[in-house]
């Protein structure tokens, strides 16, 4: 009677089943990883660049504060003006005192982080090549655009100013989200947003206008019909841009005490028949034309808040070039119905790299 061997055939067939279930099992955690590659690291990664933006946005803020606190506490500045007219020149004790070129207070530091912050955690340590690219950014100076004030008076200019306007630029270089710009210029914060492609900016916005101000007194007050108040917070690059993930330390040194600007004739040194503010944004299309449409917003802005009668004043937008023209209840150079105060605030900014956040 012949027997057949049946353990041989039982167990090639475990080992056969053994090999398909580790190569079904393999097979399932490589369809994961690649699941988590392809829609779980973008998901982290466009988190983390969100936040970080967010990040970014909020140091702008606190920069824009702190400068702006620079050149309010200046002798220059006594404690009964306002923010944006040249007020009495004799300072008081008490803002002298916080002010000092002697004792460095006119020197303000700030450190950004320009590379994405990467959260710890078991696959950013043991396995980091699961875990999102890290993005990298510049921190720059920009010196494209300019800003120009002029006023006229019987029927000539007795105010030109006109500067070229840097500004401290942040660039993203986001793997996931998309690119951003956060910029300080002339006393505003500003975001330009480009579209998910990176090719084109979207558009400009203001995220903190600058100090100007544009209204009507009451009548019977000081018989003006028009009275505008303006910074001009200059920045002079010392570095220019610098890249990387390694921290940037940002330090804005106001040169001197913030100067007005004044017309030749010193007898009457803030009255004016008609005043203009000309932003010009530099050659690189469409984004120039961007920005000047930002400026075109901040002008319109500035006098519709106080609820300025539309008739005078003008506000006009020319391709790169954005202009307010406020002319007062007279349409008449030989009335100076336009009462104009202006304040020069000079900055000194560096840039360096430091090893690590010293802040």
């Amino acid at each position: 009677m012949l027997h057949r061997n049946t353990m041989g055939g039982a167990g090639a067939a475990d080992g056969i089943s053994e090999v398909v279930g580790f190569v079904i099992i393999l097979a399932v955690i490589i369809a994961g990883l690649s699941l988590y590659l392809v829609y779980g690291v973008p998901v982290l990664g466009r988190e983390a660049e969100i936040a970080r933006m967010d990040g970014v946005r909020g140091w702008f803020v606190d920069y824009k504060t702190s400068v702006d606190q620079l050149w309010l506490n200046s002798p220059a500045i006594p404690n009964n003006s306002t923010p944006y007219v040249p007020g009495d020149p004799d300072p008081h004790l008490d803002r002298k005192a916080l002010f000092s070129i002697s004792s460095g207070q006119m020197t303000l530091r700030r450190v950004i982080n320009p590379g994405a912050i990467q959260e710890g955690g078991f696959i950013v340590r043991y396995l980091p090549m699961l875990a999102p690219i890290p993005a990298s950014e510049e921190v720059s100076i920009r010196t494209d655009d300019t800003f120009t004030v002029s006023g006229w008076r019987y029927g000539r200019e007795v105010l030109n100013w006109s500067n070229t306007s840097p500004a401290l630029v942040y660039s993203s270089h986001n793997n996931y989200w998309l690119q951003q710009e956060y910029y300080y210029q002339l006393g505003g914060v500003f975001l330009r947003q480009w579209d998910p492609t990176g090719e084109v900016p979207e558009k400009v916005m203001v995220v903190l206008a600058p100090p100007l101000s544009i209204y009507s007194p009451d009548v019977g007050g000081t018989g003006y019909q028009t009275m505008a108040g303006l910074v001009v917070v200059n920045l002079t690059a010392y570095r220019g841009g610098l890249g990387a993930r390694s921290p940037v330390r940002v330090e804005t040194r106001l040169v001197t005490d913030p100067l007005p600007l004044v017309a030749v004739d010193e007898t009457q040194p803030y009255e004016f028949s008609d005043v203009s503010l000309t932003f010009r944004a530099g050659n690189d299309q469409p984004a120039s034309n961007q920005a000047a449409l930002a400026w075109y917003t901040i002008f319109n802005g500035a006098a519709a808040r106080n609820g300025l009668n539309t008739s005078y004043y003008n506000v006009s937008l020319s391709g790169p070039v954005a202009r307010i023209e406020i002319l007062g209840y007279e349409d008449n150079p030989n009335i100076p119905d336009v009462q104009f105060g202006a304040l020069e605030a000079s900055y000194v900014i560096k840039l360096e790299n430091v090893p690590t956040i010293i802040e």
